[in-house]
């Protein structure tokens, strides 16, 4: 067992409903063969993107079949034109990685859409980074949180709005363990931890 990827499954479940499924992949990991599709997607990427890529799709697979999906191992998770992972529609999904891991939630059948992201506090802080992922509040003075946050609040409504945000097109309040925005006249929010080095946040969204 890899004991940083299972501390990060534990943390996301703590941030959301049993029904979803979650699973964590040390991004070193040994990947299963892409399918054709999968693979002509991402054939011109450097390595070490087309290993995140292929753990990101083991992934992927593995938490659909724990939210109670059945998506056939023959149906390919190809990439769309804004580089998300090209699903059926009736199936909600996020992924993100970071540092050594990768993680995959996806919702039951029926369920909010989700969004998720990973950062590793460890990485540098690009300059700027402040000022590009304005407007925030929160009381920890780290805009990597804030980027993480807003990253989770876009993936989650992406699907059922198609809108392509800005950081600045929305301003979010970050409070220990929550996060609140408000999107047009809809409060969009979610959950977050910090977990062996990383933050975490997830957020739901029902359109």
């Amino acid at each position: 067992m890899n004991h940083g990827a299972e501390a990060l499954r534990q943390s996301a479940r703590r941030l959301l409903p049993s029904c979803y499924g979650c699973v964590v992949l040390p991004l070193a990991q040994v990947a299963a063969p892409l399918l054709p599709q999968e693979a002509a997607a991402i054939q011109r990427a450097i390595p070490r993107r087309q290993q995140e890529f292929a753990v990101g799709r083991m992934a992927l697979r593995a938490a659909i079949r724990e939210a109670g999906h059945d998506l056939p191992l023959s149906q390919p998770i190809a990439m769309r034109p804004d580089r998300a992972p090209d699903l059926p529609v009736s199936i909600r999904a996020s992924l993100s990685h970071a540092g050594k891991y990768c993680i995959a939630i996806a919702a039951p059948p029926g369920g909010a859409s989700p969004g998720v992201d990973l950062a590793h506090c460890a990485d540098p802080r690009p300059e700027g980074l402040a000022a590009a992922v304005m407007p925030f509040r929160m009381g920890l003075d780290d805009p990597l949180l804030a980027f993480c946050v807003k990253e989770a609040l876009f993936k989650a409504q992406y699907p059922l709005t198609g809108r392509m945000l800005d950081f600045g097109d929305v301003s979010v309040v970050i409070e220990p363990a929550r996060f609140r925005a408000c999107l047009g006249h809809r409060l969009i929010g979610g959950r977050w931890e910090k977990a062996v080095g990383y933050y975490l946040a997830v957020s739901l969204w029902t359109g």
